[in-house]
């Protein structure tokens, strides 16, 4: 290459370059920017387990049941949305191919927010209350309520233990 040919192109590469830079905002969007909760299961002893046989989790929703977890083996822990339109969402907990079933009711907030102009709006959660039908379910505690981009745990979900 030319002493000629290659003033020009590091020309061109720096103003590419200062083009780049200058059409970059200064906000960075969020990668993952799903809202969903997150739940994980215990037994009466507060220790982590994992549910013996499979779990399938479906949502119910007027347009139609969504399943969130389909015949998981050894399910620990689970990750479900919750409704943009409504301030309560159902879960049903079907163990083992239907031998035994608890539904978990989620009453929540919902809270528009402005992630940034870049970003744009995002519709996080606030968690009110939770209860449950009691065939594996035990107790269900609330452990942090705000459901938004952070991944940590919302509900506790205690099973009934053999003693």
């Amino acid at each position: 290459m030319s002493p000629r040919h290659y003033a020009i192109y590091r020309c061109l590469l720096l103003l590419l370059t200062m083009i780049g830079l200058s059409s970059c905002s200064g906000e960075d969007c969020p990668i993952n920017n799903v809202v969903a909760g997150k739940m994980l299961f215990y037994n009466h002893l507060n220790d982590a387990v994992a549910i013996n046989g499979t779990l399938t989790v479906s949502v119910v929703r007027p347009q139609g049941d969504s399943v969130v977890l389909n015949r998981k083996s050894t399910a620990s822990e689970l990750s479900f949305p919750l409704s943009y339109t409504h301030e309560t969402d159902t879960l049903i907990f079907d163990y083992n191919g239907g031998m035994l079933y608890d539904s978990l009711y989620i009453s929540h907030i919902n809270v528009p927010t402005l992630v940034s102009v870049d970003c744009g709006m995002a519709m996080f959660h606030t968690i009110t209350a939770v209860s449950s039908t009691h065939h594996v379910i035990d107790t269900l505690i609330i452990k942090s309520p705000e459901v938004n981009y952070d991944e940590r745990e919302n509900i506790q979900v205690i099973y009934h233990t053999a003693d």
